[in-house]
Parts: C-alpha cells; sequence; structure tokens
C-alpha cells in the first residue's frame, strides 16, 4: 500500500539547484533563507529534511564556497536612515506598514529604526517634523521666573508630533488642496494647518487642522 510521490525531487536535482544557487551568490556561503529567496525548484526545508544539516548540502555540491565577509561596524547616519524611508515612501505611496517596509527591498531594517528612534511611528514623526523641514520650534523657559498655568492642548498654537502625524495619515500625506505629495514629488514639504487661524481663536485639534503644501499654506496666509 506504500505511495511514492510523483513529483519528488530527487538528490542530484537538490545539488544542482544548490550548486545554481551558489553561481547566483558567486560562491559565497548562502543561507537556507537566502536560498529560499531565488530558488525555482524547492524549498531550504525539503533541502534540510534531505542532508540533515545545511552545512551538509552545501558539502554535497562539491564545490569551495567562500566564507562570508564579516559585517563592519559601520554607523549609519539618521541621514542614511531618513534618504531610504524617503525612497520607501515613494514605492508605496504612503507610511509602510512593517509588511510593505520589508517587502520593498529597504537597505535597513524595520528594527533599525525601531532601536533608533524608540519605535516605529516615533521615526516617522522625525521623517516629517526634521528631515523633510517641518521641525516645531520651542523657545527657552527662562528657569527663574515662576512657571506659568498649564494650558489646555487645543489652546496652544504648536501641534504636537502625534496629532501632525494623525492629521498627515488622516489626508494621505499629501495637501488637501492642490494634491502635492512628497511621494510624487521629494521637493515637497508639507506643513500642518489651521483650518480656523489660531490667531482668530482656531483650537489646535484634528478636526480644525488639515495637510497643505508650503506653497499652498504660504498663499492662505491667515485666511480661513
Amino acid at each position: 500500500m506504500h505511495r511514492e510521490r510523483t513529483n519528488r525531487i530527487s538528490d542530484d536535482e537538490i545539488v544542482n539547484e544548490l550548486k545554481r544557487v551558489a553561481e547566483h551568490f558567486n560562491h559565497v556561503k548562502f543561507t537556507r533563507h537566502e536560498f529560499d529567496s531565488v530558488s525555482m525548484s524547492c524549498k531550504g526545508s525539503v533541502v534540510l529534511s534531505r542532508f540533515g544539516s545545511w552545512a551538509s548540502a552545501l558539502e554535497k555540491t562539491g564545490l569551495e564556497l567562500k566564507e562570508r565577509p564579516r559585517k563592519t561596524n559601520k554607523f549609519i547616519s539618521d541621514q542614511e536612515l531618513m534618504e531610504e524611508m524617503e525612497h520607501i515612501l515613494n514605492i508605496v505611496g504612503q507610511r509602510p506598514s512593517k509588511a510593505e517596509w520589508e517587502a520593498s527591498s529597504p537597505k535597513y531594517s524595520y528594527t533599525t529604526y525601531k532601536t533608533r528612534f524608540k519605535g516605529w511611528v516615533s521615526a516617522w514623526e522625525y521623517f516629517y517634523t526634521n528631515y523633510k523641514g517641518q521641525v516645531i520650534s520651542t523657545e527657552p523657559v527662562n528657569q527663574s521666573q515662576p512657571k506659568p498655568k498649564k494650558i489646555a492642548k487645543e489652546q496652544k498654537r504648536d501641534i504636537p508630533l502625534k496629532l501632525r502625524l494623525k492629521v498627515f495619515q488622516r489626508d494621505n500625506h499629501k495637501c488637501v488642496l492642490c494634491g502635492a505629495s512628497p511621494a510624487i514629488d521629494s521637493n515637497i514639504q508639507l506643513h500642518v494647518d489651521h483650518i480656523y487661524p489660531f490667531s482668530k481663536g482656531g483650537k489646535t485639534e484634528l478636526e480644525n487642522l488639515q495637510t497643505l503644501c508650503q506653497n499652498c499654506n504660504w498663499g492662505k496666509g491667515n485666511e480661513i
């Protein structure tokens, strides 16, 4: 009653696929996950189940594979991280999720950003407010002066970073007047504008905020 699978791949076919992948990686030792990314006939799990270990499978090829180059401890600057975020943003068209980021073949991992900026959302807040020229300025406080009375958030002119991000997300990261977006033109700078001007009593709350490009925001001025 025993049945053999008609589509079972032979050991020779697996070895030949390993050789082909080795040539793809210029005969440098490659991992199972790298094999899966380019193999056209079988998965690394099949290789492991057939030969017991990855090292044994590579030995079966009879090739002298070069050792992998050691990783350098080169520090990645914030500028390099921001440039890659802009590149992926242009591909995806919106702030990417973890899955969208990883699917876009980025230079730097999702974890790199989470570690550097203490969170994925925080990394994008930094991107929009600092790299794209939307830095919130704060005036120094004279420590000798008495502490001012606490003011409600909606009564402050400065827009908190998390609120800015909510406005950008709601408006799909584009100007609500002309449709300009940094996803299409990297020179576009987005601002968060008070619909009913703050100087005329408008509150700093989501319903009274909108995304404008720099040109539209400057053109609108203090108008409603």
